[in-house]
């Protein structure tokens, strides 16, 4: 039997609040869709965030109905709920109002789909993983009489998220003799045997946040087939065309590097550009100008974040401390410079002329209010 194991898929999801990128999302779901067709899997397994949120936007719901449609029933559609998209107080969850069958919500659920067994669990945390535990131990009784078998879970692992508060259950809380553990929830794709079978998480389809870039760019993002026919599960990474996202460490004299790397990205969709500049008394509105200019009309968005080294501040009582130096160590020489003459202004009773410093210097009218 070959399985299409997807997850993390975040339907509705909005990053940096751009319609741009929640239809990213849309646009890669559906080259998912085409994919598995011309995949031709058994089934379809997603370990939990099809949905973004319990309550997703229309457009969500509505590209689920249009890629369901595709499968026109022909690939069975099985599905666990996410931390996402799990209801809060038991409501129902929006994909029951689709032809998909969800597995397990607060408790062990099963199917036999042509001789295997297929269980999952939605995900669990917090006060309630004391259950969590105690339904996967039910796994091993109901999986006694079948020779393939299919966990689906939604859950951080301890080997994979080693971080307090981060994982939910270790790999001693998790069910022997299982074929094939489908998880979710981790957004970087990881494989390891575990047991007698294959554990993998197929991540999530596209770049959701910052920390997600290298792991994209060494193990790509999509979905996995998996062929569970043969003694040990084999698996095939399917990447799918996400947006693409760099995330650079640089020097203030070092800008130009962002044109060298923007040239690596021929694609038709304009990349995300994150950008880190460090340095010492960093100029900080001229290096934005210069990296704004650099990357107009090249990129989707960029975001810039300084990271300045200031030198250590030491006390000489036998020496007056000069107050210009202490906020050029603090503020960089741009703002520590702005700092004094607003000073020197605002001592001598100058509003006036202090508002056209301050004018000047942040590009803006201080004498213009919007009103509610």
């Amino acid at each position: 039997m070959r399985i299409a194991h997807i997850a993390d898929t975040h339907l509705g999801y909005r990053q940096y609040n751009l319609d741009e990128r929640e239809q990213d999302l849309y646009d890669v779901f559906n080259e998912l869709i085409d994919r598995i067709i011309e995949e031709r899997p058994d089934i379809i397994i997603h370990a939990g965030d099809l949905f973004d949120s319990p309550n997703p936007r229309i457009k969500a719901l509505y590209t689920v109905k249009k890629a369901l449609k595709k499968l026109d029933g022909k690939i069975p559609f099985y599905c666990i709920l996410g931390d996402h998209d799990i209801p809060k107080r038991r409501a129902m969850p929006p994909q029951a109002l689709f032809d998909v069958k969800i597995l397990g919500v607060y408790s062990l659920g099963y199917v036999k789909h042509n001789g295997v067994l297929i269980a999952g669990i939605s995900n669990i945390k917090g006060r309630a993983i004391p259950i969590l535990k105690k339904e996967l131990k039910k796994f091993e009784v109901i999986a006694k009489d079948y020779k393939k078998s299919i966990l689906v879970l939604h859950q951080a692992i301890k080997t994979f998220l080693p971080f307090p508060g981060a994982y939910e259950i270790t790999e001693n809380d998790l069910p022997r003799g299982v074929t094939y553990y489908a998880m979710g929830h981790i957004h970087s794709r990881e494989i390891s045997r575990f047991g007698t079978g294959i554990l993998a998480y197929s991540g999530s389809t596209e770049i959701l946040r910052k920390d997600e870039i290298s792991s994209w760019e060494k193990k790509g993002k999509g979905f996995f087939i998996v062929d569970i026919d043969q003694d040990e599960p084999e698996i095939h990474k399917i990447n799918l065309g996400v947006r693409p996202q760099i995330n650079l460490v640089i020097e203030p004299d070092k800008i130009n590097i962002i044109r060298e790397e923007l040239f690596k990205y021929n694609t038709t969709k304009k990349p995300i550009l994150h950008v880190t500049v460090k340095g010492k008394n960093i100029r900080r509105n001229l290096v934005i100008h210069r990296i704004s200019d650099l990357v107009k009309d090249k990129v989707l968005c960029h975001r810039i974040r300084f990271s300045e080294e200031h030198q250590e501040l030491r006390y000489d009582p036998n020496k007056r401390p000069n107050i210009a130096d202490i906020l050029k160590n603090l503020l960089g020489e741009e703002l520590s410079d702005l700092a004094i003459d607003l000073y020197g202004r605002l001592s001598e009773n100058d509003v006036d002329g202090a508002i056209e410093i301050a004018k000047k210097s942040l590009g803006v009218d201080l004498n213009v209010i919007e009103e509610d």
